[in-house]
């Protein structure tokens, strides 16, 4: 297998960019892990310099691809949800994050 893939994510609130994100999917032992970092709108990072948040790979469906947190859903060719679980002050709420292929 090997290697990865990347993607990045750009929240946009009324034509002001909120916060960027950037993901890889990459072989970590013997399974995959979706990992990714937040960037403010200048740029500065969220997490700690040499740290990511990780998700790991937990099954995979025709559709979807279930990781500890995270769920890729495919729609068609050019785009994929994302599901994340967030947890905030002990309440745990999943968002839904829909990405589209830019030519």
């Amino acid at each position: 297998m090997g290697g990865s893939m990347m993607g990045a994510f750009k929240l946009v609130v009324e034509d002001q960019v909120q916060f960027y994100e950037i993901e890889t999917i990459s072989q970590v032992n013997d399974t995959l892990m979706f990992r990714l970092k937040h960037f403010n709108k200048d740029l500065t990072g969220w997490e700690e310099k040499d740290k990511t948040v990780d998700f790991k790979l937990v099954k995979v469906t025709d559709n979807k691809v279930y990781f500890n947190g995270l769920t890729l859903e495919r729609i068609n060719d050019n785009e994929i949800n994302i599901y994340v679980a967030i947890e905030q002050e002990g309440n745990t709420t999943e968002e839904k994050f829909n990405y589209k292929r830019v030519e």
